[in-house]
């Protein structure tokens, strides 16, 4: 019988239209996200159930502030366009947790958690009672999971700062070297754009959440083999930082401190955005050879003298690469994005020093990228049904697993949508009960 091809196999095994016919890693885990103001809680949490935990999203009654995070104050159906991709797959109800009674009924939820993530000010936790070393009395083998701007330790610890995203980028020394720098001799008042620039995407949130999750994976299996929880500690500018490719040990090496350099990359040429007649391309050629082959795309293999080329890091200087760049930018200006990658993948086939070729990639709209044959294929924007909120397309299934595939059941549920058969569920309280802690503003 004939082998069945690899892409074939793998396709069947990872097809996300099939995922719910599969078991799920993590659907004997139980997280309690009691994060605020956080969009690193909550990705972290996301995360988490999207591989099958019971994650109980408890809020305030009114809510938390993250819901109304959405781009010009749209809101669809009552929330914001940014929780309805990070309230996927959580059971929502509402605790607050200044109330005596409300922190007690979270010590009936403990009980019964595996995990339990945390975004408020160190120390918070501690002054009502529910902190690390209070709760693993309750249940030893609890994972506490805390998030905060600067750590449960340190200087800045106790800093009323509050951690929104922009503040993790601007702390982290990150976006100091990103952005356009200012040209000698001039001014911010002469060049206002040549200032630091932020992330687009809220990207030192999601690296805290991505490091948390990561860590109460690690703390599971720990667990697995010791029956013993822990407590874990992300500070959101720490984890952030550590993305900085080089610019500690520059530093402590040599004593320079990384600098802005635009769209070039100081780690070497060619290695930048540049523009089209319609657009603009990614170009990559970090290799002597592949530098040499884009100049000779170009058709400028004589005019530059590609052949006595000898050595890349001759090009990548400051100096150099602003020499070069607006050269490789004016040729980049006579052709359309699809030209010029299509001249790529020509090259590569017949080129003078094919198979070698440079790498050339469209910078992609939103639009373009959602419409991308690849990702719908994959189905990473395949339309969730929702319940409530109807058809909505979040990104899923952005990774793939054979056996126990990640899958979005549904997107977000509104306020303490599911208090009712959460407390029933874990607390044994019925509608009376319910009443009551509503009436009392505990819930």
């Amino acid at each position: 019988m004939e082998q069945q091809r690899w892409q074939d196999w793998i396709r069947e095994r990872d097809d996300p239209r099939i995922a719910s016919t599969k078991p799920e890693a993590l659907d004997d885990i139980t997280v309690l996200d009691l994060s605020y103001k956080s969009f690193a809680g909550c990705y972290c949490s996301s995360l988490l159930a999207e591989f099958g935990a019971e994650v109980l999203r408890i809020e305030p009654p009114g809510g938390d502030f993250i819901r109304k995070c959405t781009p010009y104050g749209i809101l669809y159906k009552g929330e914001g366009l940014n929780y309805l991709s990070e309230g996927r797959n959580k059971f929502h109800i509402t605790l607050n947790l200044e109330k005596p009674e409300a922190r007690e009924i979270l010590r009936g939820l403990v009980a019964q958690a595996d995990v339990l993530i945390e975004t408020f000010q160190p120390g918070q936790m501690d002054e009502w009672g529910v902190g690390y070393e209070a709760l693993r009395e309750i249940n030893p083998r609890l994972i506490y999971a805390s998030i905060t701007p600067f750590g449960q330790f340190g200087p800045r610890s106790r800093s009323r700062m509050p951690g929104y995203d922009n503040i993790i980028q601007a702390m982290s020394g990150n976006q100091y070297d990103n952005g356009e720098m200012l040209p000698e001799g001039k001014t911010y008042d002469d060049c206002p754009w040549a200032v630091p620039t932020k992330a687009g995407p809220w990207i030192g949130w999601v690296v805290a959440g991505t490091y948390m999750a990561v860590g109460i994976l690690a703390a599971l299996h720990w667990r697995e083999r010791t029956g013993e929880g822990q407590a874990l500690d992300v500070s959101a500018v720490e984890a952030y930082t550590s993305l900085e490719d080089w610019a500690a040990i520059w530093y402590q090496g040599a004593g320079v401190v990384s600098e802005r350099f635009g769209n070039l990359n100081i780690g070497g040429w060619l290695y930048c955005f540049a523009p089209t007649q319609d657009g603009a391309v990614f170009l990559g050629g970090l290799r002597l050879e592949m530098w040499q082959a884009f100049a000779d795309m170009l058709g400028k293999w004589d005019e530059w003298g590609a052949a006595e080329w000898k050595d890349i890091a001759d090009f990548s200087t400051r100096e150099e690469q602003l020499k070069w760049a607006e050269l490789v930018f004016a040729e980049t200006s006579k052709y359309t994005t699809e030209e010029l990658v299509r001249m790529a993948v020509e090259y590569g086939r017949k080129g003078r020093l094919a198979p070698i070729t440079p790498v050339v990639a469209p910078v992609c709209s939103p639009e373009e990228t959602m419409r991308e044959p690849n990702w719908l294929d994959r189905g990473i924007f395949t339309p969730v049904q929702d319940p409530v909120y109807g058809e909505v397309i979040v990104a899923q299934a952005q990774y793939k697993l054979s056996e126990t595939p990640i899958r979005t059941k549904w997107v977000c549920r509104p306020v303490g949508y599911d208090n009712e058969y959460i407390y029933l569920k874990y607390m044994g309280f019925g509608p009376r009960k319910l009443e009551r802690l509503k009436e009392a503003g505990i819930i």
